[in-house]
């Protein structure tokens, strides 16, 4: 069929294909038939899932920049079944500043990646790295031992920073290279699974703070941001972990405390992130890139952690150490929860605010805090 026959649906019509077994999207104005490709998407089928019968054009160009994987998904999208195009409203004020700010950013090379400085930062974390085998292997008392772990938490937490932006494929820009990088900062360096990071973060960016949908704002029993989570139906199911998190005796006693629990919880997380790689890489219904590479490199994250470990001269210094690390290490999740715990969430995988063409952007908007 040519583009001159091809329908024109309204967004009421887009909307009606919002299943995994009838999923439509709209992108710049055209309406594709996803259903059977989208367990193809490399970000994975549950981010379609999550934005199905919508436009996601705003959504699209800002995942899909041509200085990360813009350029594969447009060649992608080019080859994927253009049934209908979409009736378009005159394009919002706020949709024509973003547009302008693309333009700009893009004008002014602030997506182009200093080389220079990410060398300065793999530099930066080996040095910290090298500090920390030099004290472990000089601890034997509590205080050297807590400088040791100081330092190998500062470690796991500086090395997070190059994690996150080669899962964004924002260092080299090639989705192989920065890959082949996520394993070395990730899994082998730091125990981070960076299948399951992506996997996460990705729909975290995509539904932020949805109560349903928005994996990083899920913390049933032991942390809830608003009482929405449980106020409706004595809980909420999670469209991503495909579990309903209940608002039961424990939950009650737990957020009870929270405001107590808090920093406690965030020093612990960093064993809950080691748990939660383990569960995608050994789900096997799931589509993981790299899934054994990754198992490989957490074992080999294990072996050399546990000889480094068992240089520290008593049982008790040597769980000092590693719950006083992972403890240090968990000040980054403080910092990341800063961003979105006290915004406003919503309820569903759509923005209930905005025009057509701007719902991810009022989104974005009103559930995040620009931290500096």
């Amino acid at each position: 069929m040519t583009e001159a026959v091809k329908k024109t649906i309204t967004a009421a019509d887009l909307a009606l294909h919002n299943k995994q077994d009838d999923l439509w999207l709209a992108i710049g104005g055209k309406v594709y038939d996803l259903t059977k490709w989208a367990t193809h998407h490399p970000g994975g089928e549950h981010l379609l899932h999550s934005t199905a019968g919508q436009d996601v054009t705003s959504l699209f160009r800002s995942h899909h920049t041509d200085h990360g994987s813009g350029g594969r998904a447009f060649k992608m999208l080019a080859n994927l079944p253009h049934i209908a195009n979409i009736e378009q409203p005159a394009k919002s004020k706020l949709a024509a500043d973003f547009e302008n700010l693309q333009e700009e950013i893009d004008r002014d090379g602030l997506y182009n990646t200093s080389v220079l400085f990410y060398l300065n930062y793999f530099c930066w974390s080996l040095f910290l790295l090298g500090i920390s085998i030099f004290l472990v292997l000089r601890a034997t008392d509590a205080s050297s031992t807590w400088l040791a772990a100081f330092a190998f938490g500062a470690f796991l937490q500086q090395t997070a920073f190059l994690g996150h932006d080669t899962a964004h494929n924002g260092i080299t820009h090639i989705r192989f290279w920065d890959m082949v990088i996520g394993v070395i900062v990730g899994p082998l360096s730091t125990g981070i699974s960076t299948a399951w990071w992506k996997r996460n973060h990705n729909t975290h960016h995509v539904v932020t703070n949805s109560i349903t949908h928005d994996p990083d704002i899920q913390h049933m029993p032991v942390l809830a941001i608003t009482d929405e989570f449980w106020k409706r139906h004595g809980g909420t199911f999670s469209f991503y972990y495909k579990v309903f998190f209940r608002f039961d005796s424990l939950a009650k006693v737990l957020l009870s405390y929270q405001h107590w629990l808090f920093y406690p919880i965030m020093g612990l997380a960093r064993w809950n992130l080691y748990v939660q790689g383990w569960l995608l890489l050994l789900n096997f219904n799931v589509k993981v890139e790299w899934r054994l590479v990754e198992m490989v490199a957490l074992m080999a994250y294990y072996a050399w952690l546990s000889l480094l470990v068992s240089f520290i001269p008593t049982a008790g210094l040597r769980t000092l150490f590693l719950f006083g690390s992972h403890f240090i290490a968990g000040s980054l999740h403080v910092q990341i929860v800063l961003s979105h715990f006290a915004m406003p969430t919503f309820s569903g995988p759509v923005y209930p605010e905005g025009e057509m063409g701007e719902v991810f952007l009022r989104q974005q908007l009103a559930t995040s805090m620009d931290v500096e």
